[in-house]
This record gives C-alpha cells, sequence and structure tokens, in this order.
C-alpha cells in the first residue's frame, strides 16, 4: 500500500511581533529560503512596505508597492502560470479588513468582511503560479490554497509571540 500522507515541516519559535510580518525575524528566515533576493518572478497582493516579491500591490496608495489596485483586481490583471510565488499576507481578520479599508476612506462591504473576501483573490491566484510554484501564506489558520486550488503543504512555521498575542501561523505550499 502506498503511503499517502507526506511529511510536512513544522517548527514553532518565539519572536517579538509586529504589524509588518515580513519584518519579524523567524519569518524573514523562512522567506529567505524561498524568495531569491529581489523577489524576481513573485507577486505580493497585500504588500504593505516591506515585501521581498517583485510585483507589489497594496490598496493604500501610501504603501510603496508598485500598484494600489484592490487585491482580486491586481490578482485578475496577471498573466496565467507566470510567476514562482505568490505571498499572501492579506488582513487576519474581517476587523482588520474593515480598519484596512477606513484607513483610506473606504467603508468595507459584506463581502470584505466575510469569506469571500479571501476566496475573491485565492482563486484568480491560484491559476497565476507555475506548476512546481509556491504559495507562503500567513494568518491565524493554515488554510493556504489548500488541495482544491491544485497546492500542496509543505512546510508550517508557528511564530508564537507570547502574552495574548496570537500566534502567526505561516504555511508553505507548492503547486502540484
Amino acid at each position: 500500500m502506498e503511503n499517502i500522507h507526506k511529511k510536512i515541516r513544522i517548527d514553532r519559535v518565539w519572536s517579538m511581533p509586529s504589524a509588518w510580518t515580513f519584518t519579524i525575524k523567524p519569518i524573514g528566515e523562512l522567506l529567505a529560503r524561498y524568495v531569491p533576493a529581489g523577489g524576481k518572478d513573485w507577486i505580493d497582493p497585500f504588500a504593505g512596505n516591506n515585501s521581498p516579491a517583485e510585483i507589489t500591490n497594496d490598496h493604500n496608495p501610501d504603501r510603496k508597492a508598485t500598484y494600489h489596485l484592490e487585491a482580486m483586481e491586481f490578482a485578475l490583471q496577471l498573466p496565467r502560470n507566470d510567476y514562482v510565488g505568490v505571498l499572501f499576507d492579506p488582513p487576519y481578520s474581517y476587523r482588520q479588513v474593515s480598519e484596512h479599508y477606513k484607513a483610506i476612506g473606504k467603508k468595507a462591504t459584506q463581502k470584505d468582511t466575510s469569506t469571500q473576501f479571501f476566496n475573491r483573490v485565492l482563486n484568480p491566484l491560484a491559476d497565476k503560479i507555475r506548476k512546481g510554484g509556491y504559495c507562503i501564506s500567513f494568518g491565524w489558520n493554515t488554510n493556504g490554497m489548500g488541495k482544491n486550488r491544485g497546492f500542496e503543504i509543505i512546510e508550517i512555521l508557528i511564530v508564537a509571540h507570547g502574552g495574548h498575542h496570537n500566534d502567526t501561523l505561516c504555511t508553505v505550499e507548492t503547486k502540484l
């Protein structure tokens, strides 16, 4: 009988929290293992100010991203099967989604504060990644792209922050 269970690397470390995910030391080390210097052929639809991806987007025009579109709009305009990987670091909760919209003078809709928010971006992004490419997701769960979109988890990094802070969960998946 074939072994259907593949080994997934799972590590747990402690680090100080930061609103800028990629500046957290163990997360930066994780990214350095997958994203080359300059981030060639990597995309980031929620880039903020510290993304190592080559092609960055953040709907907030005050961020230093290349594009300032809604994440779904950004994902839809990209060519298919053209990228080595995507960094998926959206707001982690619907409250955070609302706060990000408020910060740019917009009101979040019901679609923006439901599972549709993430699926509207993940679905088109899945088609943009080459076979064998990666999705590295960040948040309070390890759902990532998932098997239904053709991805398989290969690594999970749990970054504990202590106190009453939620852990940051980092999920690395490869496209089958």
